[in-house]
């Protein structure tokens, strides 16, 4: 290569040079200019709100804001792992037991003091297993077949806000610890609060009525018998103390032994009490469906149905029970 071509190259190789730099140059600019244009949308924005930075006590108030949010106020224990199976309504099943454990406050027992005074207790809670459901206007009560009425006409769980109240027996008070029974809650649910029942207050001064579908449903009353083997086994299980005593962890997942239920009686008392509330959904009655099961307590109930005849086959620990089991109390 020629001296004069070598210097031709190191012009062209400057110019090229040139115009990469300037082209650098007007992305910096197009750059620093989005970025002051955004800068100044936000200083724009926080000085419409008056933005400043939270000082100490701003934080504590947000913190004590955050504090008075729904939330719930202990741990619920209860004879009932699913919604199938477990009663529609308080009262139900008389012996369906269950217990509340104060986690809300440092010293839970002060809480409840004085509350061993009364004999039932409201409970409000949140119907936490309700998924994805959209809430509608008119639903379709059990008792019903199929009718409709209103939401705000039923105890339907599927509402605006899903939040339940039931009027259970305070059997006692432990410290911290609440036992009930005529539990109609699955093991797990967010309590968020507690109120004495108070006769003077909470029962009206005129008669109270009831819609038609209440007193006189239209559905046939059923018939319950027990097979042999069910009647058996009920004899052959391991029933809970006699006395109200606080689950753990380990007794919640022990085998082969009930945890509330006390006797074969209230066991089978309590069977029936279920089946008689019919616990299928009007799906499950428009299918004809002549098996069902349910867990309760740390059992499963097998159930056959032939017209109003209800016959109970069986009774036992399946692996569908101890799964549950399993997840009591995580």
């Amino acid at each position: 290569m020629s001296q004069t071509d070598a210097l031709n190259q190191i012009k062209q190789d400057a110019l090229d040079l040139k115009s990469s730099l300037n082209s650098l140059k007007e992305l910096f600019l197009e750059l620093s200019s989005e970025f002051y244009k955004s800068l100044n949308e936000a200083r724009s924005l926080l000085s419409n709100q008056n933005f400043q930075p939270p000082t100490v006590n701003e934080k504590e108030k947000c913190q004590q804001k955050e504090d008075k949010s729904v939330k719930s106020i202990g741990i619920f224990r209860s004879c009932f792992l699913t919604k199938n199976g477990t009663p529609r309504q308080p009262g139900i099943c008389p012996y369906a037991r269950g217990s509340l454990t104060i986690t809300c406050f440092n010293n839970p027992e002060h809480s409840l003091d004085g509350l061993s005074k009364f004999s039932h207790v409201w409970l409000l809670f949140l119907f936490h297993e309700n998924g994805d459901y959209i809430p509608r206007s008119k639903v379709s009560p059990p008792r019903l077949n199929g009718e409709k009425v209103g939401v705000f006409a039923s105890r339907s769980p599927h509402r605006p806000n899903n939040v339940g109240m039931s009027l259970v027996k305070l059997e006692g008070v432990s410290g911290g610890t609440l036992f009930l029974s005529g539990v109609d809650l699955i093991d797990g649910t967010p309590i968020l609060d507690v109120k004495p029942y108070i006769t003077v207050y909470d029962t009206p001064s005129s008669t109270p009525s009831a819609a038609p579908w209440i007193t006189y449903p239209p559905t046939k009353p059923l018939t319950i018998s027990f097979s042999d083997n069910a009647l058996s086994v009920l004899a052959q299980l391991k029933y809970a103390s006699g006395e109200n005593i606080v689950l753990s962890k380990r007794s919640l997942r022990k085998k082969n032994c009930l945890r509330f239920f006390r006797s074969q009686e209230e066991l089978k008392q309590s069977i029936s009490d279920i089946i008689l509330a019919d616990p299928r959904s009007i799906f499950r009655k428009k299918q004809g469906d002549t098996t069902f099961s349910f867990p309760i307590d740390s059992v499963d109930v097998t159930v056959k149905v032939e017209g109003v005849f209800v016959t109970v086959v069986d009774i036992g620990q399946t692996e569908y029970v101890r799964g549950l089991l399993k997840r009591a109390g995580s």
